[in-house]
């Protein structure tokens, strides 16, 4: 049986929508209810908002003042030596636990966490800028699940480092004394500024999800200009694809590009798909002479009033399973 892979993506805005026929479509949960938060320490759970931040979330339950009022800003600083823990739980069905794969994807973490589910760590975090793709498959049960994410505090965290350093970084927008920001990977912002008070928060900033899926996905696809004249611009379409399939895997590469409603342009490529992480190159090349208005690609021109993209079609073919 064929199976088929398609992946939309906006060049200049980047989002990434996937469709599919003839194959068993990939399965995506949003974890964005459920949440209850607390102080490690203390069996006080509240609600809370995901995503989100626990000084949001504090304020919502009115354990804390309005920061941005008065002298409010110092009643709040206990919040930034203390640790939190949230947690939510949800459901599994044998359907979703059949599939090849499940991947819980937490697309931003603040800052220092470590991940548990079903009684299983899954990863510690220190870095609030980038995302986190866990494999979970064989974590997952069916029925309920239980997901808890500890934050520590990011003062407490960094302040060995600080006090062992020997000398104090010009931290100039760090409201302390000990001027830990710049040990981490951190918005230095919440340490506070010129033009902002200081409230070093944690939480779960951006959206978690649980996917499931079968035989391969598209990790990562990216578009590297060779070469661009006023006559013919050459591109490389460069894909990474993990595939979960314990044996190879024939597969047909197919990108469709059109300007606008222009003529659409194919370029495709067999490949056979490893187990593991594959990485696929595809040439391709536009010749926009006597296309005026495909000329315009040459600066990829964005005004507020205008925004022209190109649209990529990337199709996947996969035999077998």
């Amino acid at each position: 049986m064929k199976k088929t892979l398609k992946v939309l993506m906006m060049l200049g805005c980047f989002p990434m929508m996937l469709s599919a026929k003839e194959y068993k479509k990939s399965e995506s949960l949003n974890l964005d209810k459920g949440w209850e938060f607390a102080q490690v320490g203390r069996n006080e759970w509240l609600p809370a908002t995901v995503p989100g931040t626990v000084h949001q979330d504090l304020i919502s339950h009115n354990k804390l003042p309005n920061p941005f009022y008065g002298m409010n800003e110092q009643k709040v600083q206990w919040v930034e030596n203390e640790d939190w823990v949230y947690k939510t739980t949800f459901n599994v069905t044998d359907e979703q636990l059949s599939r090849d794969a499940a991947l819980l994807i937490l697309e931003g973490l603040d800052t220092y966490a470590d991940i548990y589910l079903n009684g299983s760590l899954l990863e510690r975090t220190d870095n609030m800028f980038v995302g986190y793709t866990l494999p979970v498959k064989e974590v997952l049960r069916k029925g309920e699940n239980h997901l808890q994410i500890l934050f520590h505090s990011p003062v407490k965290q960094t302040l060995p480092q600080w006090e062992t350093n020997g000398f104090g970084y010009p931290a100039d927008n760090d409201h302390s004394d000990k001027r830990v920001s710049i040990y981490s990977r951190k918005a230095p912002y919440s340490y506070g500024w010129d033009w902002g008070i200081r409230l070093v928060t944690s939480g779960i900033w951006r959206p978690v999800t649980l996917t499931f899926y079968d035989v391969a996905r598209i990790d990562d696809y990216y578009v590297r200009q060779a070469s661009v004249t006023k006559d013919l611009a050459k591109v490389e379409n460069r894909l990474t694809v993990n595939s979960v399939s314990a044996t190879p895997q024939k597969a047909e590469v197919t990108v469709a590009y059109s300007y606008k409603e222009g003529e659409k342009v194919t370029e495709q490529k067999e490949v056979t798909l490893q187990p593991g992480t594959n990485h696929i190159l595809l040439p391709s090349s536009r010749e926009y002479r006597h296309r005026p208005y495909l000329s315009r690609l040459h600066w990829l021109q964005i005004s507020e009033h205008r925004r022209d993209h190109l649209l990529l079609r990337l199709c996947r073919h996969l035999s077998g399973r």
